[in-house]
């Protein structure tokens, strides 16, 4: 389901014909977030990024627990593609499917640093839960 969760994300994104509709429709997705950041995911803050940032994901009982927060509405939406794509789904999975949403809308390279700083440092965690599995 991860690689039809990314297909399908990917032919969503597509439907915008500019990267102003493109950031409009991820910052309509980050609307789904609480306004305020919940205080369990204080302690896993991205350091780097100017924003207020939160991101975890880990294996609760072969499944991908997902949660995020941020205060900027573009890294908001990006979490929220994050939880579409992968919460939920099981863990064995992540070994058999590459991330790379990202890289087929164009979304990595019209990132500003930061924001892209805090969007591979998601996938490093998903990777990083992924290695962890298989030992």
């Amino acid at each position: 389901m991860i690689r039809e969760k990314q297909n399908q994300f990917i032919e969503n994104f597509k439907l915008f014909d500019n990267w102003t509709d493109k950031f409009n429709y991820l910052i309509e997705l980050g609307e789904d977030l609480p306004a305020e950041c919940p205080r369990t995911l204080l302690p896993y803050r991205f350091e780097f990024c100017q924003s207020k940032t939160c991101f975890f994901v880990d294996n609760d009982n072969g499944k991908i627990k997902l949660r995020g927060w941020s205060n900027s509405a573009v890294m908001a939406g990006i979490i929220v593609v994050f939880k579409n794509i992968f919460d939920g789904e099981d863990t064995a999975e992540l070994n058999n499917t590459d991330i790379d949403f990202h890289i087929k809308t164009g979304l990595i390279e019209s990132l500003t640093i930061l924001r892209r700083q805090s969007l591979e440092k998601m996938i490093d965690e998903i990777v990083l839960l992924s290695k962890s599995i298989l030992n």
